[in-house]
């Protein structure tokens, strides 16, 4: 009797771990199916009654129908209103970032700044917020989805259906963040060559304190990063072009903030949201209007259709104007004005092709804002029940049973073929498969080893058999007859149920669990027993203490993080009060009360040591994965872009490419969001190696990276998908040779660094340059169209006038300015990609040369050392290098003393970390300068 009691257990315990791993949404159902089963099963009770189903049937009935009658009926909420907020929230802090990095692009000289409207601006938009809301709009994008897939599998009484919302809320935010985070990069981009771009001192005073604030652990990444190609280009260049080009910018700036405004009531009025959440100045919350004229929404659409292409008009007329010096500027650029490809137009073309995407993304959310207000107006705005529209496949696989937890990574993925394939290659994989096996059937020993196989590969197998094997480990007593009823009287079935809830995928998250469950219990336990003993027993104040207690512990669950803790802080006091009120089972409320917080523990501990000791997951090793298959995706990624680098033809990409690229944009996406959660949890984790901290600031970066490469990646498909490339459409018969020794070059390092993180050996020392590649490209372009040009003036003399007029007319077309955006956005790539380099390198090492000009990073720090060396200061080592840097600092110090020019040293500019090591490259070079200039006086004066 016993051993068949055993084994359902255990058929019901590895179902449910199985489920749960690999379908969290089930989480509740499996739940509910194991609780009975435990409780049932190692009780002392051998006949079967109806008693028994009942006490837990009909509770979860009545609290269900409690539950949905309160939601529905008495406080109705529908999502439908949540859904509409949540929109224009997003897009509304969408709109600001727009804004700050379009004035801040924009500001090429020390003057006061204007904001898009021509009112004085009190306070200069800072590159540091910026970056740091990248984040941010990445979140907002993930709460639109999140409330836009919620609401669709809810019950909805609105006049219109959530899911109407989708091109707006889904489609059209994620578009236009992904311009905004273009932007963004372009103001970097601007920084890294143009500098603070006219930030006074009294400016950098007032971020003293937030430049003080960053923390020291960067000072070592600083050291990674690779010098940024635009540093060396044309400041002066660069501030012609952004005089000529300030004007349509701001122009059509303007004209998108207003068109956003009104989708932003379209949308608060067809989805009742009571008020517009505005991040204007002022005073008061603008309420929405009573309704909307579809007249006036076609007069905006016709505006910003006729602005958009007033827009690629006046800036084609800028740019060349430029070209051809239309221009009375006296300080304008000694010589010819070079408009052909090169750093300063990739950085122009892309902020401009951005800024205009941006605006082609808000003319489409505007036409399908004028639906919705046609389809509020046909329904009479009149309410109607819309019921879930559920796709099955889709609700199971697109949340996790609590925020903080995600199913664990595919191991079989990372060990077996370097990432998740895609859909085609297993169709591919299968079919080939399917030729194989034909005319002949498996054994049943192959059955068995292909069974085996995928057991062994199969992380939800293997949660499974550890939950299982942890909950029978502290049971078995249950099914020994001569302590079950000391199991049963002891409340030891309250330590398998605890085991079932703290038990998660990795160490990290059992620990956190156990902690937050351990808390929760302790305090429902006290409140629990000084609810019993507070009138000795009496049920009026347990319920009335119950009730005030239930209050802190609901807003826990529902208002923080912390839900776990909340949630078993209710059940904690509803079980101490009330177990020992009913008598359930004989003691008192102090046993009631010791025996719940002694099983909590026992339970907690239980799982934490089955989850170190059995086959441990480590939340260090999935973040690793998960870093692993964002690398691949990524690397798929780069596949896509480089389409055609094996053919001699010119090249069209097709829908079948970009929809590949986006489902491995969404991996890659995915991957990281889980390198995210499971960085956080390694801190909670033991480890033996020493504390994780210096390792973690790494990790963090190679993320950041990581995300920062799949932003670029996906703009330069939008951008050739929007407006094609001219270069890949004309020219790609002549450049192809180039495009595929970029594309290896990438797809080198991308391998190396996988391999790195997945085998921990060094990475080589020797990588490809994708920088020369690149550049090689660029020139081979230029060339292109100069000898295009020079074709052409060949065969038509009487025509041309100028001999590179045309070249630069063709290098404006708006093809051409696609291609030039592209280039800007794949240039940065390959920068991150050193980087990531980099960055592994401070993880594994690598095999680099121990002395010799190889192991110089330039050849100009190698000169300094050899003179160094002839001077007497270079066979100190680090030691010596070290003192001749505070030697030289020290004497441009008194230099500048003399001179008067001494400047506060203690004033930091607030500028992104990535960025910063540019200003004090900066600040050396000047430092070098002066240093050069007064070794020079001195040998001077010993001439004479």
């Amino acid at each position: 009797m016993m051993m068949i009691r055993a084994t359902f257990l255990t058929i019901s315990l590895f179902v449910h771990g199985y489920v749960r791993s690999s379908t969290p949404r089930l989480f509740i159902l499996v739940l509910l199916m194991v609780i009975p089963v435990v409780i049932g099963l190692t009780s002392p009770i051998y006949e079967m009654s109806t008693v028994f189903p009942r006490q837990f049937f009909f509770p979860i009935l009545t609290a269900s129908a409690i539950v949905l009658l309160v939601n529905v009926a008495i406080f109705p909420e529908f999502g439908s209103t949540y859904l509409g907020l949540t929109t224009i929230e997003a897009l509304q802090k969408t709109l600001k970032v727009q804004k700050d990095a379009s004035q801040l692009f924009l500001t090429y000289r020390n003057r006061q700044t204007s904001d898009i409207n021509g009112n004085s601006a009190g306070k200069k938009p800072s590159l540091s917020d910026l970056t740091e809301a990248k984040a941010e709009l990445r979140k907002k994008v993930a709460e639109c989805k999140g409330a836009l897939t919620e609401c669709s599998f809810e019950l909805a009484f609105s006049v219109l259906a959530p899911w109407e919302l989708k091109p707006i809320a889904s489609k059209g935010v994620k578009k236009l963040v992904a311009n905004t985070l273009s932007l963004v990069g372009a103001c970097e981009s601007k920084y890294a060559l143009l500098g603070d771009g006219g930030v006074t001192h009294n400016q950098a005073a007032e971020n003293k304190h937030s430049g003080k604030m960053r923390s020291v652990e960067g000072a070592n990444i600083d050291q990674v990063r690779p010098r940024k190609e635009i540093e060396s280009g044309d400041q002066q260049l660069l501030r012609y072009l952004l005089e000529r080009v300030e004007e349509p910018l701001s122009g059509l700036q303007a004209t998108i903030d207003r068109c956003v405004d009104i989708i932003n009531t379209c949308v608060a009025c067809t989805f009742d949201v009571p008020t517009l959440p505005s991040l204007k100045q002022g005073e008061g919350t603008p309420r929405r209007p009573k309704g909307i004229l579809v007249q006036e929404l076609d007069v905006h659409i016709d505006w910003l259709e006729n602005e958009i292409e007033e827009f690629g008009r006046r800036s084609t007329e800028a740019l060349e104007g430029a070209a051809l010096k239309e221009t009375d500027n006296v300080e304008m650029i000694d010589g010819e004005i070079d408009v052909m490809p090169r750093d300063e137009i990739f950085l122009i073309s892309s902020f401009m092709l951005n800024l205009r995407q941006a605006a082609s993304h808000t003319l489409g959310m505007l036409k399908h804002s004028r639906k919705l207000v046609e389809l509020h107006k046909d329904r009479k705005e009149t309410r109607s029940i819309w019921f879930p529209k559920i796709k099955l496949r889709k609700w199971l696989f697109s949340g996790a049973e609590e925020p903080e937890s995600l199913p664990a990574a595919k191991r079989d993925a990372y060990l077996k073929e370097g990432g998740d394939p895609d859909e085609d290659e297993m169709t591919s994989r299968e079919t080939v498969r399917e030729r194989k096996d034909q005319g002949r059937e498996k054994t049943v020993r192959e059955r068995v080893a292909d069974f085996l196989e995928w057991a062994g590969d199969s992380d939800d197998v293997l949660y499974a058999f550890k939950l299982t094997l942890g909950v029978m480990l502290v049971t078995w007593p249950a099914f020994v007859s001569g302590w079950q009823m000391w199991f049963y009287y002891n409340r030891g079935l309250w330590v398998g149920l605890i085991f079932i809830l703290v038990f998660e995928n990795a160490v990290g998250p059992t620990i956190w669990i156990f902690a937050l469950r351990a808390v929760g219990t302790l305090i429902g336990s006290v409140w629990g027993y000084a609810a019993y003993e507070a009138r000795n027993g009496n049920e009026y104040v347990i319920a009335a203490m119950i009730l005030v207690g239930m209050i802190p512990s609901y807003y826990v669950q529902l208002g923080t993080r912390y839900m776990k803790a909340g949630m078993i802080c209710t059940i904690s006091m509803c079980v101490v009060a009330l177990s020992t009120h009913l008598q359930t089972v004989p003691g008192s409320s102090q046993e009631n009360f010791t025996k719940r917080s002694v099983t909590m523990l026992i339970g907690g501990v239980a799982a934490t040591l089955v989850q170190m000791i059995v086959l441990p997951a480590k939340a260090r090793v999935r973040l690793k994965e998960s870093l692993a298959s964002a690398i691949v995706q990524i690397t798929k990624m780069e596949t896509c872009i480089a389409y055609g680098v094996d053919d001699t033809r010119n090249i069209i990409s097709t829908p079948r490419l970009f929809r590949k690229f986006e489902r491995s944009a969404k991996k890659a996406e995915a991957a990281l969001t889980s390198a995210e959660t499971f960085l956080g949890f390694t801190k909670q984790e033991p480890r033996l190696k020493g504390s994780f901290d210096t390792q973690e600031v790494v990790y963090k970066e190679i993320i950041f990276v990581l995300r920062q490469i799949v932003d670029k990646m996906e703009n330069m498909l939008q951008m050739r998908k929007a407006y094609g490339s001219a270069v890949l459409e004309q020219y790609n018969s002549l450049v192809y040779g180039y495009r595929r020794n970029v594309a290896a070059s990438i797809t080198l390092m991308l391998f190396a660094c996988h391999e790195a993180l997945t085998t921990k050996l060094p990475l080589p020392q020797f990588l490809p340059s994708a920088r020369l590649a690149h550049l090689r490209m660029v020139v081979r372009v230029r060339q292109i169209l100069l000898e295009e040009d020079e074709r052409q003036e060949r065969e038509e003399p009487n025509e041309r006038l100028d001999a590179s007029a045309g070249a630069r007319r063709r290098a404006l077309k708006l093809k051409f300015l696609s291609w030039n955006a592209s280039a800007a956005a794949l240039e940065e790539c390959i920068e991150y990609v050193e980087e990531l380099v980099n960055l592994l390198k401070m993880l594994v090492g690598s095999n680099e040369f121990r002395s010799g000009l190889l192991h110089r990073p330039t050849y100009r720090e190698y000169v300094e050392k050899m003179r160094q060396q002839r001077m007497g200061t270079g066979g100190r080592g680090v030691e010596g290098d070290k003192k001749s840097s505070t030697i030289a600092s020290s004497l441009a110090g008194r230099l500048a003393k003399i001179r008067g020019e001494e400047e506060d040293a203690s004033v930091e500019i607030d500028i992104p970390n990535p960025l910063q090591r540019i200003h004090s490259r900066r600040v050396a070079v000047k430092t070098g300068r002066q240093k050069t200039r007064t070794v020079e006086a001195v040998e001077e004066e010993d001439r004479w």
